[in-house]
């Protein structure tokens, strides 16, 4: 079930288009209506590691990565990925 849409909206910010939405943020391959939290997976280190390169690139151009429009926020609980149990600060 991945998160709920409580989850995505309030916390991880699916539908906010600037840096403020959580980075560990990943669309189920089959199911583009699926989303689910990376941070507690291996898929977490490849993430963070473009994020800082992004940054330094960025800083080295000389701008700022806030008005890119990527994600850059660590607002992910770290919920482990569950395809069939629906997950969020809203759930039990």
């Amino acid at each position: 079930m991945a998160l709920s849409l409580k989850q995505l909206q309030d916390v991880c910010l699916l539908y906010v288009n600037d840096s403020r939405k959580c980075k560990y943020l990943a669309e189920d391959d089959s199911d583009k209506n699926l989303h689910y939290c990376l941070k507690k997976s291996s898929k977490k280190i490849e993430i963070d590691d473009e994020s800082v390169d992004l940054l330094n690139d960025l800083k080295k151009k000389g701008i700022n990565p806030h008005s890119q429009g990527m994600p850059l926020g660590d607002n992910c609980p770290g919920y482990p990925i569950l395809r069939y149990i629906k997950q969020g600060y809203d759930q039990k």
